[in-house]
This record gives C-alpha cells, sequence and structure tokens, in this order.
C-alpha cells in the first residue's frame, strides 16, 4: 500500500489500516515512554497516546511523517503525565 493511501484510509479512521500502524510503532513508541516516565507507566503513556492519534486523525495534516507525528503524541502524553504526578 503506498503511503497517500494508507494515510486516506487513516484520515477516515479505517480500523484495519489502524491496527496495522499500531504493530508496526507500537514498540517505538513504548521505548520513547519509558524513557520519559519509566517502565512502570509507558504502557498508559503509549496507550492514551494512541486514543489521542485515533481521534486528531481526521485533521492529520500531513506536514510531518507519521512517525514523527506519533512520537510527539507520545511526548506530550508522557509529559502530561509527569505533570500529574508532580
Amino acid at each position: 500500500m503506498e503511503a497517500s493511501e494508507q494515510l486516506a484510509l487513516l484520515r477516515r479512521q479505517d480500523k484495519q489500516t489502524f491496527a496495522a500502524l499500531v504493530r508496526q510503532y507500537h514498540g517505538p513508541l513504548k521505548a520513547v515512554a519509558r524513557a520519559l516516565v519509566g517502565p512502570a507507566e509507558a504502557e498508559e503513556v503509549v496507550q492514551d497516546a494512541w486514543l489521542s492519534a485515533w481521534r486528531a486523525l481526521p485533521q492529520f495534516e500531513g506536514r510531518a511523517s507519521l512517525k514523527t507525528w506519533l512520537t510527539r503524541i507520545v511526548l506530550n502524553a508522557g509529559y502530561n503525565r509527569l505533570r500529574r504526578r508532580n
């Protein structure tokens, strides 16, 4: 599948395409979260990020790569978690 086709399906919130995205990026995103909040909370941070990404997909403009966009969402979720913790 071409990137433009994948992006079009994701913007329409195609569940199969989103599931493939989760399979592709969950591990690397969890590593980012683990580095930020620690191993105990990393999975929750990534789950929160996936929910945020799902909700925001229709507005995704594609100015950044999906990986960059998802990483930023994970970082924001992690920072929010750290703020609540402190």
